[in-house]
């Protein structure tokens, strides 16, 4: 008879009845000091002294959906399954050491469902193998103890269940509020890409768990989602958060070629979650597919603390891959080992996204453990939230120990992206390695900043302030601000003949850039500040290019004395353009840029026009009316006699350029259409339609002797004579312009057969005709005519827009966010 752990036997048992779906089941009545053995405790290494032979083997199996036979021996059970799917509900759910259950499946994508319907826990001491998949749901808890051996093509153990429904159609959602704990102390393969998924609102790992080409999941939640990717990974989801979820990791898991996924999100705002490890994560590169490790914590108020490896690297090839450490607060331990290290390959990077970071003491990272891992790493520190992301901390990042390190063998990067300020408060210097700061607000540079064969960028929403000294040998420096690039400490730039591989892309040189937000140009956008330096800033062997906002486009500044240039080096000064983006609100934020942005003071620059590539994109950042709207775009470039003279505006950290415009509302169209209603109405329309009532008169006498015509044509002279009466007629004449149109039709038009209603209608557009520089009034017999049948309408010519001054505001950049969280 196999005995049953003391961990487990020490709690008791719930009761048989409907415990399952009660709260806190044998592993989950929660208190940490119960969920020691997760951290290193021993499960299955004391004895029970009460034996519990019935639990040796699952028992009460009975099939509930698919089809599937079951078999049962003295020290195995063989499940027979001849459908893709089936589901088995079971009294019980275990396997003593020494025994077996194997599931023989159709192909190696069919799953079994096994659901636990009685009150004990899984506890699986032996040997559990299939060719397809097996998911196990118990609410009481499961462990996989020290003796245990799992070969499967994948494996799903929960204490959150899932719906027959869901299940047969292929459904992977979990649910459920057991508080009770999944456990793995022995070892489990999942075989050909499969996946490992430990699922619970407690959830740990201090054995060996592999899938190769395949995902290791350990994940905290009362709802979890698994969705499998286009690259055969799972992706997972917390739909809901859990009391008190805790994930950890003191074992080994590997997912070479694959993926490995640490997760666990709150039940609420209050409420902290954790994830932990102490242990080993690989998902190293194999057959030059990299791979991706993910630890990721609740963002409002869980924590992700590292203190074991975690390794993404190539040894054997390839490109390194991708590590994540996400919550609102990360702690990286002084024992913590990272890598993307890779030797034949591009060096992969490790992303630490939390709400604020310190490095150095009493924060949550040392400056020689960053250091150390640099080596082989390259690190990026991100304090940007995502939508719908808490942003209880400002979102800054202080470097306040030093941090020094030389790359090995690939360069590698510490980049720092802030959501407001980056603070160099220690010196950082790298060889063979670079320096990045983008941050919304300001980058202060309070210590010395040093790189050989490296290169250094630094932008910022706001302001770019440089306290200390900058320094860079055989690399590249830009400053770029969407204000003022303020330089109070020497800048020294040496440059060698090439150009090497980790120039970060920058221009060649010394780059400065200032006022560069869009908001246009004049003494509100931002200038270059140089204060009395000793030394100055110094160029050897490389060319400096400044693009700066100016004052007046008539005469720009010289900033050619600032600087000491040798060995060739020279300055090249561009005035920024910011192109006008003005567009009436149609719910869209696609815009077509013409122009650029002016002020009195600044005056038109000249020599100079925008040109919209085939692929030219402008978007405002918002589709409501206003002013002062941020725009990004791309695809325009400058043209002309002058255009050397000038840049566009653009941020140093994002692809594209900015500026800023106007969206204003819809120009009110109906409204004119009422006003003509008026015009029809006048009663003195009937007033002229007595006089042309004795035109007609004098019409018959022209028609039996043309002799007397003469004496008619002065006759009709007083017809025209109401002329003066047009003065109103041209406003009404728009009005009936729309009906007229079958008018023109009958070239004759004989006025005394028109009904009186239409008469005004016809005098209308009559009277305005004789007026300078349009057709004269034929009379013919039987009538009067026009020389041409067209209406002349009138066209109402809309009211100018007046422009509003663009307001002077700093537009934060938008940097790329982290990768995708699953």
């Amino acid at each position: 008879m196999t005995p049953i752990p003391s961990s487990i036997r020490n709690i008791r048992p719930a009761a048989p009845a409907i415990s399952r779906l009660r709260r806190g089941g044998l592993f989950g009545t929660t208190g940490l000091a119960q969920f020691a053995w997760l951290i290193g405790m021993s499960l299955a290494g004391t004895v029970a002294s009460r034996p519990v032979d019935a639990q040796t083997l699952p028992r009460g199996g009975e099939v509930v959906a698919g089809q599937a036979s079951i078999a049962t021996g003295s020290t195995s059970l063989t499940v027979t399954q001849t459908s893709d799917r089936a589901a088995i509900n079971w009294q019980s759910f275990s396997i003593g050491n020494g025994k077996s259950v194997v599931f023989d499946q159709p192909t190696s994508s069919s799953v079994a469902l096994n659901r636990v319907l009685g009150s004990d826990p899984s506890v699986i001491l032996g040997n559990l193998s299939a060719n397809g998949k097996v998911f196990l749901v118990n609410a009481n808890g499961i462990l996989f103890g020290k003796t245990a051996n799992v070969n499967v093509g994948g494996l799903i153990a929960s204490t959150l269940d899932i719906a027959n429904a869901d299940f047969l159609v292929g459904k992977t959602r979990f649910a459920g509020d057991s508080g009770a704990s999944v456990q793995n102390e022995g070892t489990i393969n999942a075989k050909g890409g499969g996946y490992v998924a430990l699922l619970g609102a407690s959830v740990g790992n201090s054995g060996v768990i592999k899938a190769n080409f395949g995902t290791v999941v350990l994940a905290g939640g009362e709802a979890i989602t698994l969705d499998v990717a286009g690259d055969g990974l799972l992706n997972v989801a917390i739909d809901k958060g859990a009391v008190g979820a805790l994930v950890r990791n003191g074992g080994l898991m590997r997912a070479d070629g694959g993926k490995v996924v640490m997760t666990a999100q709150a039940a609420g705002d209050l409420l902290h979650t954790a994830v932990n490890t102490t242990g080993i994560i690989e998902a190293r590169t194999l057959q030059n597919r990299g791979g991706t490790i993910l630890l990721l914590g609740d963002m409002k108020t869980g924590t992700v603390t590292v203190g074991g490896t975690l390794d993404a690297s190539a040894p054997v090839g390839g490109d390194g891959g991708f590590i994540e450490t996400s919550a609102a607060t990360v702690n990286i331990a002084n024992s913590a080992r990272i890598s993307t290290f890779a030797p034949s390959g591009a060096t992969g990077m490790w992303l630490i996204d939390p709400q604020d970071f310190v490095v150095g003491a009493g924060g949550n990272i040392a400056g020689s453990t960053l250091s150390a891992q640099l080596v082989t790493t390259s690190i990026t520190i991100s304090t940007i939230p995502a939508a719908g992301d808490a942003t209880a901390g400002n979102g800054d990042i202080f470097i306040n120990d030093a941090v020094a390190w030389t790359a090995s063998g690939v360069p590698t990067t510490l980049t720092m992206n802030a959501f407001r300020d980056v603070n160099i408060n220690a010196p950082i210097t790298a060889t063979n390695g670079n320096i990045v700061a983008c941050c919304g607000r300001d980058v202060n540079v309070n210590a010395p900043l040093t790189t050989t064969n490296g290169s250094i960028l630094l932008n910022a929403g706001q302001n770019v302030r440089v306290y200390h000294a900058i320094t860079t040998t055989d690399g590249n420096i830009a400053l770029c601000a969407g204000h003022d690039v303020l330089i109070d400490a020497a800048v020294t730039l040496t440059r060698g003949t090439t150009i090497p591989a980790q120039s970060l892309g920058l221009p060649v040189g010394l780059t400065l850039i200032a006022g560069a937000d869009g908001t246009g140009p004049g003494v509100n956008g931002g200038t270059i500040v140089f204060s009395a330096l000793s030394p100055p800033t110094t160029v050897t062997a490389a060319p400096v290019t400044i693009n700066y906002n100016p004052i007046s486009y008539t005469t720009p500044t010289d900033f050619s004395t600032k600087f000491v240039l040798t060995e060739g080096a020279a300055v090249t000064q561009r005035m920024l353009l910011f192109p006008t983006a003005q567009k009436v609100s149609d719910g869209t934020n696609a815009v077509i840029l013409a122009g650029f942005n002016t002020t009195a003071a600044s005056g038109l620059p000249t020599g100079v026009s925008l040109v919209a590539g085939p692929d030219a994109t402008a978007t405002f950042d918002s589709t409501g009316q206003g002013t002062g709207i941020g725009v990004s775009y791309s695809g325009y470039t400058l043209t002309g006699a002058n255009a050397d003279q000038y840049a566009l505006a653009g941020s140093c950290c994002t692809a594209g350029f900015r500026t800023t415009g106007t969206i204003t509302a819809p120009a009110p169209a109906p409204a004119p259409a009422p006003a003509p209603a008026p015009a029809p109405a006048p009663a003195p329309a009937p007033a002229p339609a007595p006089a042309p009532a004795p035109a007609p008169a004098p019409a018959p006498a022209p028609a039996p002797a043309p002799a007397p015509a003469p004496a008619p044509a002065p006759a009709p002279a007083p017809a025209p004579a109401p002329a003066p009466a047009p003065a109103p007629a041209p406003a009404p004449a728009p009005a009936p312009a729309p009906a007229p149109a079958p008018a023109p039709a009958p070239t004759p038009i004989i006025l005394a057969a028109l009904p009186s209603a239409a008469r005004p209608f016809i005098e209308g557009p009559l009277l305005p005709i004789a007026a300078p520089g349009m057709p004269e009034v034929e009379i013919v017999e039987g009538g009067l005519r026009t020389p041409v049948p067209e209406h002349v309408e009138t066209v109402v010519v809309e009211k100018p827009e007046t422009v509003r001054p663009v307001a002077v505001k700093p537009v934060v950049p938008v940097y790329p966010r982290k990768q995708a969280r699953n």
